[in-house]
């Protein structure tokens, strides 16, 4: 591994606060400062590298296996990861066309840190937003600010009061970290409660993501609970502290995916993991240079 490429997988590893999309345009990046000086086999293990630095992040994953898969169709590595550069970065404009004519513009509510939500809820500019709390690293201060600065007016709760506020939302708007091939969700611990809570009070529940977040059906741990320190919630040494990060919401709690290819009802996603499946296969389990 090279010192570059050893300094990106470590840096994706240990960012927190970016959202899928962001580490996915990282690695890409990192890709980029190295195309030009190699290719063939050991471009294949560099990209290899890389599509495993965040092991159950998809987007991750997906982006390097494409822009494998374009420098196989065409033998141009920097070419190849511009080509998906842009897909990523033309997916918002898509996402929010999709929307406008699904998610009503009243009053919103979400949970967990998604650029391309808040991307998303300020393109769509609702009367208000209530935002979850996220703790313990209060990701919901963050969308806050970020939505504030839009001009949308925010209300900011706790976790514990999601199904006491749901009611008052017109929607449900959250990311997604990974969509597995079945529809579920896996998104920041709690998208569960809030699904269970949206669907108590009929409300509609979306997931907006870029099929890049659709896994492919052998790419590695697709879901394991990923635990952070524990110090981030209690540092008392006599106490057992669990600090999930992620959680899955079932297929069957999400009324439908916003994607750059439209909506989509969570059995639908499977045709995108199927293309994800042919483009991992190629990286990783194929000696075609």
């Amino acid at each position: 591994m090279t010192p570059e490429i050893r300094a990106a997988v470590k840096s994706i590893q240990q960012d927190r606060a970016s959202g899928s999309r962001q580490l996915a345009l990282a690695a890409l990046d990192a890709l980029r400062t190295i195309a030009g000086n190699h290719s063939g086999a050991e471009l294949r293990d560099i990209c290899r590298q890389l599509a495993l630095a965040r092991p159950m992040n998809a987007a991750i994953e997906n982006a390097i296996a494409g822009a494998w898969s374009r420098y196989l169709d065409t033998g141009d590595c920097p070419l190849a990861v511009q080509e998906m550069v842009e897909e990523i970065e033309a997916a918002p404009e898509e996402i929010a066309l999709a929307a406008r004519k699904t998610i009503p513009s009243g009053t919103l509510m979400t949970h967990g840190y998604s650029s391309t939500a808040i991307e998303l809820l300020t393109r769509l500019a609702p009367r208000k937003a209530i935002v979850t709390e996220a703790r313990p690293s209060n990701e919901g201060l963050r969308i806050a600010r970020e939505l504030a600065r839009g001009g949308i007016s925010v209300t900011l709760i706790t976790e514990a009061q999601m199904a006491l506020m749901a009611h008052e939302a017109d929607a449900v708007v959250v990311g997604a970290d990974t969509v597995l091939p079945e529809g579920d969700l896996i998104n920041r611990i709690g998208t569960r409660l809030l699904a269970l809570a949206a669907r108590d009070t009929d409300v509609p529940f979306y997931a907006v993501a870029g099929t890049l977040k659709v896994a492919a059906p052998s790419e590695p741990l697709p879901f394991a609970p990923h635990e952070g320190s524990p110090e981030e919630i209690s540092a008392e040494k006599w106490l057992e502290v669990r600090n999930v990060y992620y959680d899955v919401t079932p297929a069957r709690l999400v009324t439908s995916y916003v994607t750059e290819r439209g909506v989509l009802d969570p059995s639908e996603v499977l045709q995108f993991s199927n293309e994800a499946e042919r483009r991992w296969q190629a990286l990783m389990n194929s000696n075609e240079l």
